[in-house]
């Protein structure tokens, strides 16, 4: 698989070992005009915490499924974890050896594709059940784990239609549609968190962000192109201005309010029968 450019620019900008949106003990009690990029860093390390308080005592080993740039990992290898990594992307696998010293392992492939030499107390799929073939995946856990072992799944769910185009119906499995498909293939669900009020202050402050500043900034540099090179900002503008529109609509996917209206942002763990 080719690099993913958008989670690339997130984590060299981020300048934050972990690929997720955070976790945000109190919602209610943030000030978007005094959020730092260090408090962004502090949310995710909340999140990893939060998430491993899901981790059954008498699990050892886990694989990673969806790794990132491996923060995830690392914080669970500190916990005496024993952990494995897994992703098809070309720009994680550089990080991980990089990051690890070529010591951990990691299986380059989608997890669908996976054929696993060993089986593992726990699958972990942070933010990254989304990107695995809802039947495909059950099915692989199922091969991959030892029996009573469990699925981790942190992940953003459908679970509202509306016959729209809203980019927020995109890329996310339906609610109900992943928790059937999942005791279809024999994992029965023992403990979920609805954890969407949580995470939603990192997309507050990217849309505050976003309209605060950039968009300004773009305003301006606009405006600046036309009046002192008209001639090339028409013919830039032609060229890239409608791929611009093109991309407006997936600016909905900062907007809070459309993500608690389409999805669920749940922790599901699943025990293998």
């Amino acid at each position: 698989m080719s690099i993913d450019h958008v989670l690339k620019l997130y984590s060299e900008t981020i300048r934050s070992p972990y690929l997720h949106y955070g976790f945000w003990d109190d919602p209610t009690t943030v000030d978007l005009d005094k959020i730092t990029l260090q408090h962004i860093k502090d949310a995710q390390i909340r999140y990893i915490e939060y998430l491993t308080s899901f981790i059954p005592e008498t699990v050892q080993s886990i694989l990673d499924v969806g790794c990132g740039i491996g923060g995830n990992a690392e914080y669970l290898l500190k916990k005496g974890y024993n952990i494995e990594t897994l992703s098809p992307d070309n720009y994680q696998r550089g990080v991980i050896h990089e990051k690890f010293n070529g010591e951990m392992v990691f299986h380059h492939v989608k997890f669908e594709n996976f054929i696993p030499q060993k089986s593992y107390d726990l699958i972990l799929e942070s933010e990254s059940a989304c990107y695995i073939n809802m039947d495909a995946g059950f099915k692989k856990a199922r091969e991959t784990l030892l029996n009573g072992g469990y699925l981790l799944a942190s992940d953003y769910f459908v679970h509202y239609k509306d016959g729209s185009k809203n980019p927020h119906l995109r890329s996310s499995h339906p609610l109900e549609k992943y928790l059937s498909t999942a005791k279809e293939n024999g994992f029965d669900l023992i403990e979920e968190y609805d954890q969407t009020d949580n995470t939603m202050p990192t997309l507050d402050y990217a849309k505050y962000f976003l309209e605060r500043f950039v968009n300004p900034s773009i305003e301006y540099g606009v405006y600046s192109a036309r009046k002192n090179f008209p001639k090339m900002s028409i013919m830039v503008g032609k060229i890239i201005g409608p791929k611009w529109d093109q991309k407006k609509d997936q600016l909905d996917l900062l907007d809070s309010q459309q993500f608690r209206k389409y999805r669920k942002y749940m922790i599901y763990l699943f025990h293998k029968r």
